[in-house]
């Protein structure tokens, strides 16, 4: 005498080779580039890199940085295809050195990582040079000072006195302006 199938047991066959085809959809083979693939930042300072993500469906992505120093912050987009900007800033007490930094781009359940060295370069010290500028009355003290903040100097202080024994005014203005390497 044959024997009949449940009903149920092909439901539950025809569901599960559904459910595989659909574990394949929320998994889509994709590529990924990470451009430039050395990435330099100064403490105190931002940058950013572009995560590139070639495929053909529309899912959404999640990042994942590892390896990044102390001190280095990533503001990470929702990822999408195409190009995705990640920002890294480097704080002004971040680690300094290079780094090797791995990226991985989850879509689904098909992680990929890429990786890309990242330099976090000291802050630069920052050297002044200083002027000082004597004028007799006020107005020519302003004058003086117009000109050189056209020159970038910064007015620090002013000091006025009467000089000698008939009193003569005297302005005395102290500027300060930042040293500029050679050649800029």
């Amino acid at each position: 005498m044959p024997r009949t199938v449940p009903t149920s047991a092909v439901l539950i066959l025809l569901l599960a080779s559904f459910a595989s085809c659909l574990q394949a959809q929320v998994s889509p083979a994709f590529n990924v580039s990470i451009s430039p693939s050395i990435v330099t930042v100064t403490q105190g300072a931002m940058t950013s890199f572009t995560v590139n993500i070639v495929v053909n469906e529309r899912p959404q992505f999640e990042f994942t940085l590892s390896g990044l120093p102390g001190g280095v912050v990533a503001q990470v987009p929702v990822g999408h295809p195409g190009a995705n900007t990640i920002v890294l800033t480097a704080l002004p007490a971040a680690s300094t050195g290079t780094f090797h930094v791995g990226i991985t781009v989850l879509a689904g359940n098909n992680p990929q990582t890429q990786s890309f060295i990242l330099n976090v370069k000291p802050l630069p010290l920052v050297q002044w040079e200083y002027h000082i500028e004597k004028a007799p009355t006020e107005r020519e003290l302003d004058s003086a000072a117009a000109a050189l903040g056209q020159q970038s100097w910064e007015l620090v202080n002013v000091v006025y006195r009467e000089r000698g024994s008939n009193g003569l005014p005297e302005w005395t203005a102290f500027f300060k302006r930042q040293k500029h390497a050679r050649g800029d």
